[in-house]
């Protein structure tokens, strides 16, 4: 089941034991949530609170979603003063107590494990949005998909409405390959040039694989699924939990920082073996013949393409 920015922290956050959700009542202010059922995590009153307040994305409270507030006192019964306040009353929803560190660093820290996983579980992707036009030779894809690699397209042959599923046939023969830059303001850019002009109002079927896009909202999900889905969040929560205490470390003496360090290194040793031994293989690239479509020497001999389907080739051996 794939799972949202929400889905990831709380569980990151209950595996660390540092989240406790709250469903406030009304009576609550700016600066004040009551709920009288936190006194079952907090059975005294705190004077020097200091957790962390998040309102999530759907919160009934418009003004606070996304917003996040540090805690100023518990009084041990039912309400908890903040130091800043939320811009509408808290009345309801639930609210998200984080005690050493804030949503907005679990949310880092979960993004930096899926950045990490981008290099080696590309996800794979179809994508049917673009219609072939008049005289176009070359169609700009950067906004369909996260792309990390093109290896394959096929090309709409029946337009008839009749046709469930209307048929693909490979576009090889329109002798296409695809262009990857990155512009001057850091901007990557993909770009698919045909050798042979395509006939107009076709769709294309544009096979590739992709990374994953930073998680900014709670809503947002994680795109991965399947087999490989378990694996993955095992690395995503224990890289995040990694990432979140060498931080912390920091902070400590360095004897005791050393042993919690090397205590995470170890599980994460572990689990990183784990997912190699079951990340997905690339699927096969494109055999390119030269002088193929438009009789172009496309590619050069230097291009691992010219070789064959494999993404790299440790020798070649003749028959």
């Amino acid at each position: 089941m794939a799972q949202t920015a929400l889905d990831l922290v709380r569980e990151l956050g209950q595996r660390m034991g540092d989240l406790v959700i709250s469903d406030p009542t009304s009576g609550g202010g700016t600066t004040t949530l009551v709920d009288s059922t936190l006194v079952q995590y907090f059975p005294l009153p705190l004077q020097q609170f200091n957790g962390w307040v998040y309102a999530n994305q759907s919160s009934p409270n418009a003004l606070n979603r996304g917003l996040e507030r540090r805690g100023k006192a518990w009084d041990g019964v039912s309400t908890l003063t903040l130091y800043t306040g939320f811009p509408q009353p808290i009345t309801g929803g639930d609210y998200e107590l984080h005690m050493r560190f804030p949503h907005a660093r679990k949310l880092a820290a979960i993004n930096s494990a899926v950045s990490q996983l981008g290099l080696t579980w590309y996800r794979q992707i179809v994508d049917e949005s673009i219609i072939t036009e008049q005289a176009t030779w070359q169609y700009d894809v950067t906004s369909l998909a996260n792309w990390a690699t093109i290896y394959r397209i096929e090309i709409q042959i029946n337009l008839s409405e009749t046709q469930i599923g209307y048929p693909f046939a490979d576009a090889e023969y329109l002798n296409w390959r695809p262009r990857r830059f990155v512009d001057a303001l850091g901007t990557e850019h993909w770009l698919i040039e045909f050798g042979i002009l395509p006939p107009i109002d076709r769709k294309l079927r544009i096979f590739g694989e992709g990374f994953y896009p930073v998680l900014h909202n709670d809503l947002d999900v994680l795109a991965i699924a399947g087999k490989w889905e378990g694996g993955a969040l095992e690395w995503i929560w224990d890289w995040a939990e990694f990432r979140l205490n060498d931080q912390f470390t920091n902070r400590i003496p360095t004897g005791e920082a050393e042993k919690i360090r090397q205590q995470a290194l170890d599980r994460l040793e572990r689990q990183k073996n784990d997912i190699l031994s079951a990340a997905p293989s690339h699927l096969p690239g494109r055999i390119v013949t030269p002088g193929h479509g438009d009789a172009m020497a496309f590619p050069s001999p230097e291009d691992w393409r010219y070789l064959g389907a494999f993404r790299s080739a440790s020798f070649i051996r003749g028959g």
